[in-house]
């Protein structure tokens, strides 16, 4: 669930579904359900932290490959969390450590990450990303975006997360937009692991058709 909250107005919140091969495969496909109805929803896949792709159809239609900036764009129209967020390309840049510190209340190393051409092209005043990782586990607990004058303009840091079976997963995280001091909450409210999916299910060819997984499958958290 996205949940997005507005420093003033009225908050609204979307429901969608988030897939991959496996656990850092690099590999998202994305279901959004702008009326709640899962036949209505638009679909996106994102590949490739590397060289980042993204695709997008809904169930009626073929893939579209759509030009590499649009990772910068809201999944949600009006809300903060990008499909950027998700991928997370910017592990892949020329980097610059920083020092360590807490963060979120742990030990982490915060590292630099230098914005490539195709990142400024879109959004000019985003110079790097600035990421804390956890001196354990190695994961990210937050990363903000840094203008030419060392502002911070968006940042996404990690609320909590959950263990499912052997496996932590992200249960939420939230991204701050600076400069309108808006959040959009990514709540996950249950997961299904251990699945046997083709890795069909996760090409540009047919990442548009139904996966298929069972409601009991399903773990829903509290």
């Amino acid at each position: 669930m996205l949940r997005h909250m507005p420093r003033r107005g009225q908050e609204k919140q979307c429901f969608g579904e988030i897939s991959g091969p496996g656990l850092g495969s690099g590999v998202f496909r994305i279901s959004i359900f702008p009326s709640g109805s899962a036949s209505q929803a638009k679909l996106y896949l994102v590949l490739n932290p590397v060289d980042p792709q993204i695709w997008q159809s809904n169930a009626q239609s073929d893939g579209e490959k759509l030009p590499v900036g649009h990772l910068l764009h809201p999944i949600v129209k009006g809300m903060n969390q990008t499909f950027f967020d998700l991928l997370m390309p910017f592990v892949f840049w020329p980097d610059e450590y920083l020092r360590s510190g807490k963060v979120a209340g742990r030990p982490a190393h915060i590292y630099d990450f230098r914005s490539p051409e195709w990142i400024t092209k879109t959004k000019p005043k985003w110079r790097s990303v600035r990421v804390a990782l956890d001196n354990t586990y190695q994961a990210p607990l937050r990363a903000e975006v840094f203008s030419d004058s060392n502002q911070p303009l968006r940042s996404t840091t990690l609320r909590s997360y959950k263990k499912v079976g052997d496996d932590w997963i992200v249960k939420t995280f939230d991204c701050l937009d600076h400069e309108n001091r808006s959040n959009t909450r990514l709540e996950i409210l249950g997961s299904a692991t251990n699945l046997d999916l083709s890795s069909d299910s996760f090409m540009s060819e047919k990442f548009m058709l139904p996966l298929s997984i069972p409601d009991s499958a399903y773990h829903y958290f509290k």
